[in-house]
Parts: structure tokens; C-alpha cells; sequence
């Protein structure tokens, strides 16, 4: 179980939260939240606004997607909580944060989200390596998806996933840091700034950073915790996988628009050569998917564009 009590968080920035409880089939119980965003006439009603399917990025949750979401008039939004963040379930076993299982996750909240509204979703929008989970769990079992939108996807190359131990290791280390907790939820947003520091095209949004400490922390006996654990997202790193060379010789049955983030993760003196390398990675995925796939400049952002 997740460390938090589970209650639902405040402030809720207007969502509505609930379970998907796909333990059924072989999967987990997955913190949903929800919003009914008003159109530009109004209110909009559950059963016939576009259905859109969030997913977040390692350490992040689905209350991250808060301001994003808020911000795109007309639709019904929900956003999940992945295994081991948020208010999920947190499994312990062996190997659970390997990339399948998240995809496999992925394909469960699909056919429960598809059940519960009536209908599939319009559209599924990923952050960072839930994209390149689900486009690997779909070449190997299709659910209707609608569109694929994935917002800056990791694309590790073979030398990206051999990155991932290292990165696996400064997380472990980051955790033992925070060991202590934090003075204040403001504190929690301010910390996530700082940790990601030039990951960061620009400052953190200050809804984001209300919204990640909202969702994504617990007070604990007045100390403030994250509800992601750094030893589950160390193991997301160590886990990575190189998506375009797992997709080489499959094929993805859904049409996918990747939002390419234009600043890099790396050196500023790296980002052309870094550009060029995740590029090509991206073009390599979208040549497995349908046709009309793409991939999308996004100028003036980095990889934690929702932030």
C-alpha cells in the first residue's frame, strides 16, 4: 500500500477523485482523478465531452496534471496515479517497477477508464517514459486508444539505458537526503524545483508546484513526505529501455503525435548533438505506428513541459 492515508487531497483543484480497481485482472488498485473542464458556452456534460486519459512521469502523479488540464476548455479529464506514486498501490516484489508492468498497467487503466465512461478515451496523454511504456505494451496488445499524444517521451538510445544505473543510484541518494521529510507542503514544490534544476527550460509554474505538493505528499506528524517513494522511481531508472529498438522490427496499431521538447536533457554545450540523437529516436518510433503519426516541435520547453 502507499504510504499516504489514502483520504483525498487538499486543496483538489476542482477534481473529483476515485478508484479503478483493475486487481481483477491481475493489476492494481490506480487513483483516478477527474475533472469536467467548462467549454467556452459552459458546463459540459460527463457523457458527451472528449475523454482524455493522462498519465504522468516517474516521481510525478496524476495531480500534477492539475493546471494543464484546467487549462483545456470542454472536455472530461482523468488522470491516474501510477504503481508506486501517488495513492496506488506500491508493490514490493521483485522486479514490479520494470517498464512492462507499467505498460501493462497502462492497458488495464485503458479498458477500466473504457468501462466506467461508456466509451474508449478521445485521446491518451503521456509524460515522459509512461509514453514509452504504453506505445510498447500496445504493439503487443491493441485496446482502442483513441490518439496518442506523448509529451516528451524518454527515447533512450543503448547508451541512455546504461545511464539508467547511474541515475537509479543519485535517486537512492536523493531519498536518503530527504529521509527527514519536508517543513511545509510549499516546501515539497520548492524542493521538486530545485531537484530538477536545469531539466527545467524555464521556473516552475506555481500551480504546478501546489498542485505536485497537493497531490504528491503527505503530512506525517507535521513533516511533509513524498507519497513516491525514491527507491520505487530509482527502479523506473534501472529499469529503462530503448523504445525505438524495442519497436524495430514491431508495429504500434494507434496513431501517435510526440511532443518533442526543444531544450535537451544534458549539457548546454550537448544540445545539438543530444537534439539530433533524441530526434531521429522519435522519428524511429513513430515510423512503427500508423500512418499520420508525428513528431512535434515544441519550442521553449524541456522535458518536464507540464511543469
Amino acid at each position: 500500500a502507499s504510504a499516504s492515508s489514502g483520504e483525498a487531497p487538499s486543496p483538489n483543484f476542482g477534481a473529483t477523485s476515485s478508484w479503478l480497481d483493475c486487481s481483477s485482472k491481475g493489476g492494481l488498485k490506480h487513483r483516478a482523478l477527474e475533472w469536467l473542464v467548462d467549454g467556452p458556452g459552459g458546463p459540459v456534460s460527463r457523457e458527451e465531452a472528449p475523454l482524455l486519459l493522462f498519465l504522468h512521469a516517474s516521481s510525478l502523479c496524476g495531480g500534477a496534471f492539475a493546471p494543464v488540464v484546467q487549462r483545456i476548455p470542454g472536455i472530461c479529464a482523468v488522470a491516474c496515479d501510477q504503481r508506486g506514486h501517488g495513492d496506488t498501490s506500491a508493490p514490493t516484489e521483485e522486479g514490479s517497477y520494470h517498464w512492462d508492468h507499467f505498460g501493462e498497467d497502462f492497458l488495464r487503466i485503458v479498458e477500466a477508464v473504457t468501462e466506467k465512461y461508456g466509451r474508449a478515451p478521445t485521446a491518451c496523454v503521456t509524460h515522459s517514459f509512461a509514453g514509452d511504456c504504453a506505445v510498447m505494451a500496445l504493439s503487443k496488445r491493441s485496446v482502442p486508444v483513441g490518439q496518442m499524444i506523448l509529451l516528451d517521451p524518454v527515447l533512450a538510445d543503448p547508451a541512455g539505458v546504461t545511464a539508467g544505473a547511474r541515475l537509479a543510484k543519485g535517486t537512492k541518494r536523493l531519498g536518503e537526503k530527504e529521509a527527514g521529510g519536508f517543513d511545509s507542503a510549499a516546501a515539497v514544490g520548492e524542493a521538486l524545483e530545485k531537484v530538477l534544476g536545469g531539466a527545467l527550460a524555464r521556473p516552475m509554474d506555481g500551480e504546478a508546484k501546489a498542485a505536485f505538493a497537493a497531490f504528491g505528499s503527505f503530512e506525517d506528524a507535521g513533516r511533509w513526505r513524498l507519497k513516491c517513494r525514491r527507491e520505487n522511481e530509482a527502479m523506473v531508472y534501472a529499469n529503462r529501455v530503448a523504445t525505438a529498438d524495442y519497436l524495430a522490427d514491431k508495429s504500434v496499431p494507434a496513431k501517435v503525435q510526440i511532443l518533442f521538447g526543444q531544450k535537451r536533457r544534458g549539457k548546454p554545450e550537448d544540445q545539438a548533438e543530444l537534439y539530433a540523437r533524441d530526434w531521429d529516436q522519435a522519428e524511429r518510433v513513430v515510423g512503427r505506428c500508423l500512418d499520420g503519426s508525428k513528431v512535434h516541435l515544441v519550442p521553449g520547453v524541456g522535458h518536464f513541459l507540464i511543469l
